[in-house]
């Protein structure tokens, strides 16, 4: 209790009496102030992610009745006598905020809120169905109704933006010797997010024309043009452009980060997700309802989110949805964010004016993570005009305009539909200023050292280091030396050759080529090259290479079967159009098995058969992969794949008499790869082959199906067969992988957080071997099984069966876990058939990086 000497104290002052005052009403009631003139407060809601606004956000003082929404901008105004000491924001699927509010007026308040799982209350309709699964079932049975797609052609202009921003910046890491002298561009780290500040550190603009007809389906852009910091690469701005990473909304699948989602408005979408109606309002004179959705199952590839719909006509407006990396089974990725906004365009069509994507990629202790953000605008729709339809006879689809990169900022001023922030338009100049530091381009090359296996030494790159040293059974320790000419010495011809020595066979090898570019676009080279070497014939696709050191630590205990090879080539390969080249080679070889191989040319050989072999043939190829997409170097190009299979088919004349080739054949190849996805079940991948081959020929040169002699798992081969285990001359192969991404594991609690995945495989070879390639080839079934007396004559071994011809399918099958600590696979590969030798049952390991 005061003392009864204190109030007549205190008011004795005047000033201690106004103080007291102030006291009482700072800290009476609820926290607030009842204000002599009243404060106005505007502001802005937007999405931390996506930073586009938040409409129907709702605005409140702390602790108070008082407060207002947003408008569909995502703005506010509140004008009060009341003021709290805080402001907050909340809507449904985000976390709230709340900022410090302080006395002056006016105030203007930005809100940047983050995404977070919608939490749907339970509840029991006692009559009818959810009235939110009754307006999905009307959504999906108009949703083609909507599409600008039911034109006979349409195009419109589309500009794109991609940022790449590093956030997690620990200051150990701003700090660290290393990063000193790049320390001004943390003058441009972004401190404005509600979630964690952001430095963006890479920009890419482009600006196109897009057309569409529906009969013929055709589609074109034509890139406009470009604008990439650091980087002018006319391969890489095909991608900067609205036909890559599409994402559409209508269709039931929508691949993104090589996952397949369920779209919210799918035919199935009741089934995988739960919807609730939370709210309706007039938005652009369209009555129109707010609808959240969640998924049905936990830790299922599926969105959360919210998107409005135009009543009647159920048209979508704009949908915002995401993923949580922790819920979903998917790699590096902490959150993935997808906005789209939809417009009126024609009477009932509802076009697609604003597209985002951003994604999260998740930061360690060491590293800072990554944020990549993708936004794309589109305007100037036209509808059925003739005009599309004449550029569309054209059917290159994606086009490249002359100096594309070379637009003044004047013109992107006036050309972006959206204009860049001030950290963005920083991004040039900075990394400008990066390229110019003599630190960064030490760093540069460095990393491109790692990547390439390539040192860069002026003209000249030493390399590849994880081939100068290695091992096998003919050479024993083998150390190679080899080389390049950089891009410093010609960005038109390469030069390369190496060296190596066999300590154990005590043998030189050599090998050296030249690469000429003739032309980029359309890509057209001319190689020619020589090298005496050993290697393996039926060296597949993604085996290691024989001089490579990991194929020696990890292969398998079987006897190697190596040849030396003496091959002088000369070819030519042009791209025609897009996805379709052909390619002509000369070749001539000269292979010295370093294994005991005979060839019988004759019924009754009267000397003893030759083990050389001398070829010279004559290749042509036609390759045709439906809009394939590259990416191209100075020299070389990796291709990204392609929507469609992909197609090679090749014929091959080996001609006897030019330079002592010895025989005349004719060989027929067809391969055919594609991969698909198969719905919720995960995505399958095939690869066929077939072929013919006319003439006699020892067995070196038919068809040996590829094996693989090492513990890594190799998916173009057959993992339970030995190199060189089959022959045939008429032969055919399928080999099958189905990857279930975890649709199993991620229903066990246990197995869930570890994000592992399932997968099966299947592989089949068939063939057959014609009665003259037995016999010259020491079939067991041939002529010659009974020739022991002429092998004691020749002081040759006792020849029991120099390869099998395949007379049954072989088959094997395996099952496999991928996905292990996000890197690793191992699989269990059984032979099916061809049980006679030991070991039916192989483990296989891998490594591959994957989302």
């Amino acid at each position: 209790m005061l003392s009864k000497n204190f109030v007549p104290l205190l008011f004795g002052s005047k000033l201690l009496g106004f103080a007291f005052l102030l006291l009482l009403l700072f800290t009476g009631g609820a926290g607030t102030l009842a204000l002599a003139q009243d404060i106005e407060i505007s502001g802005k809601v937007i999405d931390d992610a996506t930073m586009e606004p938040v409409p129907f956000a709702n605005i409140f003082l702390q602790n108070t009745t008082i407060g207002t929404v947003t408008d569909m901008d995502g703005n506010f105004y509140l004008k009060t006598g009341r003021l709290a000491d805080s402001i907050g924001v909340s809507s449904v699927g985000y976390a709230k905020r709340f900022k410090y509010l302080g006395t002056s007026s006016p105030q203007n308040i930005v809100f940047r809120i983050v995404r977070e799982d919608i939490v749907m209350q339970e509840f029991t309709i006692v009559a009818g169905e959810n009235p939110a699964d009754i307006m999905m079932r009307k959504i999906i049975a108009q949703k083609k109704e909507h599409s600008i797609e039911k034109n006979e052609n349409y195009q419109f202009e589309v500009y794109n933006k991609i940022e790449v921003d590093v956030t997690d910046l620990n200051p150990k890491i701003t700090t660290r010797k290393v990063m000193k002298p790049f320390s001004f561009i943390f003058d441009n780290v972004d401190s404005l997010s509600e979630e964690k500040p952001f430095l963006p550190i890479f920009i890419t603009e482009s600006l196109s024309d897009f057309y569409y007809s529906k009969d013929p389906k055709l589609t074109k852009e034509v890139i406009k043009a470009s604008k990439i910091s650091g980087v002018e690469n006319e391969s890489v701005t095909q991608f900067l452009g609205n036909m890559y990473q599409k994402i559409d909304i209508y269709e039931d699948w929508m691949p993104v980060m090589g996952k397949n989602f369920p779209s919210p408005i799918s035919d199935q979408a009741l089934f995988y997700y739960k919807y609730s109606l939370i709210d309706s309002s007039i938005i652009d004179n369209h009555w129109s309802y707010h609808l959240t959705f969640k998924p049905r199952r936990e830790q299922g590839t599926a969105f959360t989110g919210d998107f409005w719909v135009c009543d009647t006509v159920f048209a979508l407006r704009r949908i915002n949805m995401h993923v949580d990396g922790k819920n979903v089974n998917i790699n590096f990725i902490e959150k993935l964010n997808i906005y789209q906004e939809f417009t009126e365009t024609q009477d009932n069509i509802w076009a697609l004016v604003k597209d985002k994507l951003v994604v999260d990629f998740i930061a360690s202790d060491k590293a800072p993570g990554v944020i990549g953000r993708k936004s794309t605008y589109f305007k100037n729709f036209v509808f059925n005009s003739a005009h599309t339809q004449k550029i569309l006879e054209n059917k290159e689809d994606i086009v490249v305009s002359e100096n594309v990169f070379d637009k003044p900022e004047e013109f992107w001023q006036t050309a972006r539909h959206d204009s860049l922030s001030a950290n963005e338009k920083a991004i040039y100049a900075m990394i400008d200023t990066i390229k110019n530091l003599p630190i960064a381009r030490t760093y540069i090359n460095i990393v491109t050292t790692i990547v390439s296996g390539y040192k860069v030494w002026g003209p000249v790159e030493i390399g590849p280091y994880f081939s100068m040293v290695s091992a096998d059974e003919v050479e024993g320790l083998r150390l190679r030396l080899g080389g390049r000419t950089s891009n410093d010495f010609s960005t038109r011809i390469m030069l390369s050759g190496y060296g190596a020595y066999g300590l154990k066979d005590n043998r030189f090898k050599y090998g050296a080529d030249a690469l000429l570019i003739l032309n980029r676009k359309p890509w057209q080279t001319l190689y020619a090259g020589y090298k005496n070497d050993l290697d393996i014939q039926s060296n597949s696709a993604e085996e290691f290479g024989q001089d490579n050191l990991l194929a020696g630590l990890y292969r398998r205990k079987v006897p190697q079967k190596l040849t030396n090879i003496k091959s002088a080539e000369l070819s030519y390969a042009r791209d025609w159009k897009r996805g379709l080249s052909n390619k002509i080679t000369l070749n001539h070889r000269i292979l010295q098995p370093q294994f005991d191989f005979y060839f019988l040319d004759e019924v009754n050989p009267l000397t003893p058969p030759d083990s050389t072999i001398t070829t010279s043939e004559i290749q042509f190829n036609t390759r045709f992969a439906f809009k394939e997409k590259f990416v191209s170097g100075k020299f070389t190009r990796i291709s990204l794949g392609s929507d469609y299979p992909i197609v090679n088919f090749t014929y091959t004349l080996g001609v006897k008499g030019i330079l002592n080739s010895e025989f005349n054949y004719h060989r027929l190849d067809l391969s055919v790869y594609d991969w698909f996805y198969v719905g919720p079940m995960g995505y399958t991948s095939y690869q066929f082959t077939a072929g013919k081959i006319f003439g006699k020929l020892p067995f070196l040169l038919l068809e040996n199906f590829p094996g693989n002699e090492t513990f890594f798992y190799n998916r173009y081969s057959f993992n339970r067969m030995n190199e060189y285990e089959f022959t045939a001359d008429t032969y055919a192969s399928l080999l099958l992988t189905h990857h279930f991404d975890g649709i199993f594991f991620n229903r066990v609690p246990l197995l869930r957080k570890l994000k592992l995945r399932e997968l099966i495989t299947a592989k089949v070879a068939v063939g057959s071997l014609s009665e003259e390639n037995r016999n010259a080839n020491y079939d067991s079934s041939g002529a010659y099984k009974n020739f022991g007396d002429l092998f004691a004559k020749w002081n040759l071994p006792d020849w029991q069966l120099q390869t099998p011809s395949i007379q049954k399918p072989y088959v094997e099958v395996g099952v496999g876990i991928e996905n292990i600590l996000r890197i690793f696979r191992i699989d269990a590969v059984w032979r099916l058939t061809y049980n006679d030798k030991p070991g039916r049952v192989g483990i296989r390991t891998g490594m591959q990086l994957v989302f």
